[in-house]
């Protein structure tokens, strides 16, 4: 199945339309993302691409290896320099990918990441607020 990730900056919320499930927004600042929802494909893999002379983005992402005893701990945030895309395993732990924001208050930007992923489309989820009371906190910057 294939969909795009348009991913943009209001202020400092950033909104993820993943035309595959729909809208998704996270929270934080120009420095940093709030993430409390996760999820893995049991059953298929996943591609993430810019488009050509695309953006950097980062993508947050557990190891396959932790199956469903997923702890906060086990996340890690990859930064991508816009010149690659990445592909997703099966079961490996994963959200939306994240866009920096432009610099300047108030500044809008908006990009696609190219987004194809199985026809099989299951997928397991947590929420970490409600599973482990905190937030994932992702910084936007390899300086933070």
């Amino acid at each position: 199945m294939r969909s795009d990730f348009r991913c943009r900056w209001v202020d400092d919320i950033l909104y993820t339309d993943d035309f595959a499930v729909g809208k998704l927004l996270s929270e934080g600042s120009r420095d940093y993302i709030l993430v409390r929802d996760t999820n893995y494909h049991p059953d298929s893999g996943q591609v993430i691409c810019p488009p050509p002379g695309g953006p950097s983005f980062i993508l947050l992402l557990a190891s396959a290896e932790v199956g469903d005893a997923i702890r906060p701990e086990h996340f890690r945030a990859f930064y991508f320099d816009g010149s690659v895309g990445f592909q997703i395993a099966p079961g490996v732990w994963h959200y939306a990918p994240y866009i920096q924001p432009a610099s300047g208050s108030g500044d809008k930007a908006e990009v696609s990441l190219y987004n194809k992923q199985g026809s099989v489309f299951a997928c397991v989820g947590a929420d970490t607020v409600n599973e482990f009371g905190v937030y994932l906190k992702v910084p936007l910057t390899l300086d933070s």
